[in-house]
């Protein structure tokens, strides 16, 4: 019988926090490591929490402006994630096409910018509806009260 751990928002605020130890002991060394700040960023995006999602993307992009060499197009791929999860559609999809640049033919990258561009004009189509109703149901409050 194969023992599944559960994974869900107490597991991820627990290994976030051995994490946020190991990344603030080695944050003031001489030689701080980006595999322990990737790591903490990628747990961190994870996270439930707003805060902690917004903070895992500040560090993927400190890490990419330090140039983090062959890791660049795995930053480039969760900061994509991570923009596309706070809903920064933007954002996103200028990870994505910068992760294209670096890796024309990376399927991954390709999809990643579709759903990007999928989710953006899907929202945007939402939004419009909303203010379409509002308009609407407006209209129709001024007709009833004249």
């Amino acid at each position: 019988t194969i023992v599944v751990p559960e994974v869900g928002p107490a597991s991820i605020l627990a290994e976030i926090e051995v994490l946020r130890e190991r990344y603030e002991q080695q944050e003031h060394s001489d030689v701080p490591s980006p595999k322990i700040q990737y790591d903490f960023a990628c747990v961190l995006i994870c996270s439930p929490r707003s805060a902690d999602v917004r903070e895992g993307a500040h560090l993927l992009e400190q890490l990419l402006e330090v140039d983090v060499g062959s890791a660049t197009e795995e930053c480039l791929h969760h900061l994509a994630l991570t923009y596309l999860k706070l809903g920064q559609y933007v954002r996103a999809k200028e990870c994505t096409e910068m992760w294209l640049c670096l890796e024309p033919r990376s399927g991954m990258a390709r999809m990643l910018n579709s759903l990007v561009l999928e989710r953006a004009s899907h929202d945007g189509l939402l939004g419009l509806l909303g203010l379409g109703l509002l308009g609407v149901g407006a209209a129709l409050a001024v007709i009833r009260r004249w």
